[in-house]
């Protein structure tokens, strides 16, 4: 089995959007590891949330987002997944997750808290309507569709960042690579 931190913690440091203190600690990756059911590097993996995380933090440089909770998002939202395929459920077990790494691998005042479960809760129930924190987090996650064949619609979007074409083509282009 690789190490846990096989993405590489280390390069979230030199990962693009990255001249920020980052929230992702190699014992917060470490939680999520012990608990994802999952393949680490499938389609809902460790590489999706990274790609999640710098769409992220591009959009939160537009949409004012607050980038912790984005990029806490990235990470968080699909490491409950039961499959990679309906599983309805998923985001409010993350909800969940989250909160019991509340303490200790998460460290956010309420209001922002509230704001990650809330964008973790939701986010595969096609909502627009939200925070612009919430929102950024939605559009993050939505623009990585092309690892699935599946390019973005800008109407399923929320914010005016992530609608942009250039942006849509951007984050199609990262999301085909299949990596980071």
């Amino acid at each position: 089995m690789a190490h846990p931190v096989s993405l590489g913690i280390d390069r979230l440091h030199h990962m693009p959007n990255s001249h920020h203190h980052t929230h992702i600690t190699p014992s917060l990756i470490e939680a999520i590891r012990s608990r994802y059911a999952l393949n680490w590097h499938g389609i809902h993996g460790v590489s999706h949330w990274a790609r999640v995380r710098n769409n992220g933090l591009k959009l939160a440089a537009k949409t004012g987002a607050n980038r912790q909770v984005v990029e806490l998002f990235a990470f968080l939202h699909d490491s409950c997944r039961l499959n990679d395929g309906y599983d309805r459920e998923h985001g409010r077990r993350a909800a969940r997750f989250a909160e019991s790494l509340l303490g200790t691998h998460i460290f956010l005042p309420d209001h922002d808290f509230d704001l990650l479960v809330h964008a973790c809760t939701h986010h595969t129930w096609g909502n627009t309507v939200a925070d612009i924190t919430v929102q950024t987090c939605w559009d993050a996650d939505r623009l990585d569709l092309g690892r699935v064949g599946t390019i973005p619609d800008p109407m399923r979007l929320c914010t005016a960042a992530a609608q942009n074409r250039a942006m849509i083509e951007w984050a199609y282009r990262q999301s085909i690579r299949l990596e980071v």
